[in-house]
């Protein structure tokens, strides 16, 4: 996977490249400068914005962490217990609850929103008054 977003990347960057290398050679023509002139401004172009892709290249490659992002599993205890606690969750220890909705839903939503008690409660318990 990596190796197709490094010739992803080195497509893109040789596109910008001569891309821009073909505004600065017409830009030089229309503006009547000699041939030798607009060799010249284009093979520097061309290298300059070479080197400055290829800088970033390596940049982002030595920043990159080299460590495989590993999927997410029900298992994992520590997501959600901040947001769980912000929202008004008294128990700071998060609560892996095995039901077929997906991400932090309620399941007791299913059967329609919560009474006008418990919902005065839960902005109660959110300080909101």
């Amino acid at each position: 996977m990596a190796v197709d977003n490094i010739v992803g990347y080195q497509n893109w960057a040789m596109r910008i490249t001569l891309t821009t290398t073909s505004i600065v050679v017409l830009l030089s023509w229309l503006n009547q400068v000699r041939i030798l002139e607009i060799l010249v401004r284009g093979g520097t172009s061309f290298l300059v914005m070479y080197f400055l892709m290829a800088g970033i290249r390596s940049l982002f490659e030595k920043t990159a962490s080299q460590e495989e992002v590993k999927p997410y599993s029900i298992t994992d205890g520590g997501r959600g217990g901040v947001v769980d606690f912000s929202v008004g969750d008294d128990e700071t220890s998060p609560q892996i609850q095995s039901s077929s909705f997906p991400g932090q839903v309620n399941p007791s939503l299913s059967a329609g929103l919560p009474g006008s008690k418990q919902q005065a409660d839960i902005v109660r318990r959110m300080g909101w008054e």
